[in-house]
């Protein structure tokens, strides 16, 4: 493994030798393996499980540059200014000031900076001295002592849908062969259909082609676009009849900041020299720290170090993400919708005043839709998006599909996977059990403390035409209820399955509604139902109480608990045994 990936791929990604860098960004970054499940899974011929945060995640349909556009746009206009070339940092007491190249000035109390820190230490007459701090000569065009790569990106754009097969659901490609001249190829279209100008009719490939002193490659773009163009060829990755429309490449001369040996030591003994001026030196290489340079990072690193100038920290502590890479990394951070800026001002001992009051995130109201799925048709799916995008009050969804048959562990045609992504659709692996329900007691089970305001159950053959995907009367009609039922008939409990039932089902939903009385002698529900539940109902009812029905859904050997609990469901979510007309609509 060290040998035909992890060593040569390291090299080039890198374009530094091993021995000048430091292990301390590996743990979020590499997996850790054990011989043992190596040789089960090249036995038993099946993949590792998924790991790390790169295995799955949500992208943006307009790609992540939409994120800071949408925070971009939502800033005061009083406060952007663009193309605004800073060419002296004035730091003296007082009269803290950016001096711009069209000669005028910014004052500033506290100054948050993103430039390279090597070029924020060169950029402070008032304290020539802290330039010493990024002295050196790592071989780049900076001259200092802070090592980076620099990267080459290109991009292409092909005519067409002629994606090489084995490209199919593939987003990254890696290269560790000194016979290729990139180390990474990214399916660009494969994330999302809109990335390109003509979806569905065109895709596209992002390359990345690593320099260095330790690496060099041809300086004409020319030469290098054809170096990557011969390598795509001969990796398969771009058809020989490929229509190539448009070819693009830029270089950036920072592309990844190297956690090379005395990294640390350099990053902080800057830090702390410019914080002493009012100067915080934060993003990618602000902070010049790689296992915190992504840019949910880079966001982060700017909240920690705003929450640091005015109220000395924040719940995760003083600038977390900053000083402890490895913390933050293991953690999810919830966003605190309810914070008043005067009050934690004032716990900290800081006299700021706030004119304005805080721009806070929208609290969207979020719907989630739970089915079971075994390769029934579900493109009811599409429908679910455009009830949910129609809905006058702005909503966010998600589609849980717990996966009997394997769908979530099999590689999928790209653009069945791009349509999945559109519709919000997750495809979870599930066991194959007796009963599809099974999908909704895991999902509540799991979800318990963090369901959405509304939750459809859904069979997974539901109808793409069915009535309760219809807008203005289907589901759409019911969301300011509590509760309501969808079938394909109306069904009374057969005398066969009462006993089964009583058994079974009504213990459970003696604990829900907490009393003791006898077991109904008639249960009317739907039959092949779909149902609308707000989270009030749902937690109605204790969590062991799902974990009940969980197991006994899943007890393959006993058919029968799924046939009565489905007369169960109205009543666990606190409904009368013989279901009013009024909660029961036909799809």
């Amino acid at each position: 493994m060290t040998e035909s990936f992890m060593a040569p791929y390291n090299a080039k990604v890198w374009a530094h030798p091993a021995t000048e860098m430091n292990s301390i960004w590996v743990g979020e970054r590499v997996a850790t393996i054990k011989f043992e499940d190596i040789l089960s899974n090249v036995i038993k011929k099946r993949d590792a499980p998924a790991w790390g945060p790169n295995a799955q995640f949500r992208y943006p349909m307009n790609g992540t540059g939409s994120i800071w556009l949408k925070i971009f746009e939502a800033l005061p206009n009083a406060n952007k200014r663009l193309n605004a070339r800073v060419t002296r940092i004035r730091t003296k007491p007082g009269a803290k000031r950016l001096e711009l190249a069209d000669g005028s000035k910014v004052p500033f109390d506290g100054l948050l900076s993103t430039m390279p820190i090597v070029s924020m230490l060169r950029m402070l007459p008032d304290h020539p001295n802290l330039a010493d701090l990024a002295a050196g000569d790592n071989g780049a065009a900076d001259h200092s002592r802070f090592k980076h790569q620099t990267c080459n990106v290109i991009g292409v754009g092909i005519e067409g849908t002629g994606v090489p097969e084995f490209l199919n659901g593939v987003h990254w490609v890696y290269f560790p062969e000194d016979e290729y001249i990139f180390y990474r190829v990214t399916v660009l279209s494969n994330f999302s259909p809109v990335m390109v100008a003509l979806p569905y009719k065109q895709w596209s490939l992002l390359i990345e082609v690593s320099e260095s002193k330790y690496r060099v490659i041809p300086s004409s773009r020319e030469e290098l676009r054809q170096k990557v163009l011969e390598g795509l060829r001969k990796a398969g990755m771009l058809p020989p009849d490929a229509k190539i429309v448009t070819i693009w490449d830029k270089r950036l001369e920072y592309g990844y900041p190297i956690p090379y040996v005395e990294r640390n030591m350099h990053v902080h003994a800057a830090d702390a020299a410019l914080r002493e001026l009012g100067v915080w030196s934060r993003g990618r290489f602000g902070s010049w720290k790689y296992e915190v340079g992504n840019q949910d990072h880079s966001c982060m690193l700017g909240v920690d170090a705003v929450d640091s100038m005015l109220f000395g920290g924040n719940d995760a502590g003083r600038e977390v993400t900053f000083n402890a890479p490895n913390t933050v990394n293991q953690q999810y951070r919830k966003y605190d919708f309810d914070f008043d800026p005067s009050r934690l001002a004032k716990q900290a001992g800081r006299s700021h005043s706030f004119g304005a009051a805080p721009r806070r995130l929208l609290r969207l109201p979020q719907w989630d839709w739970v089915t079971y799925h075994c390769q029934q048709d579900d493109h009811w799916a599409d429908r679910v998006r455009e009830l949910m995008v129609s809905r006058p009050e702005q909503t966010k969804w998600l589609m849980h599909s717990y996966e009997a048959c394997g769908a979530a562990d099999t590689k999928r045609p790209m653009l069945e996977m791009l349509r999945e992504g559109l519709d919000h659709l997750d495809r979870v692996p599930s066991s194959n059990t007796s009963h599809e329900a099974v999908g909704w007691a895991r999902h509540v089970s799991a979800h318990y403390q963090k369901l959405p305001e509304r939750i459809v159950f859904v069979r997974g053959g539901l109808p793409a035409d069915s009535a309760l995907l219809s807008k203005g009367s289907g589901v759409d009609k019911f969301a300011n209820s509590d509760f309501h039922m969808w079938g394909s008939h109306v069904a009374e409990l057969p005398l066969s399955l009462r006993s089964d039932f009583c058994q079974i089902a009504w213990p459970l939903v003696q604990r829900v509604r907490r009393h003791s009385r006898s077991c109904p002698e008639r249960v009317l529900t739907m039959s092949n139902s779909a149902m609308f539940v707000s989270k009030r109902r749902l937690l109605a009812a204790p969590i062991d109480v799902w974990q009940s029905l969980l197991a006994l859904l899943s007890d393959r050997a006993a058919a029968t608990n799924g046939q009565v609990i489905d007369f169960a469901w109205h009543l666990l979510f606190g409904q009368p045994a013989v279901l009013p007309g009024r909660a029961m609509t036909s799809y």
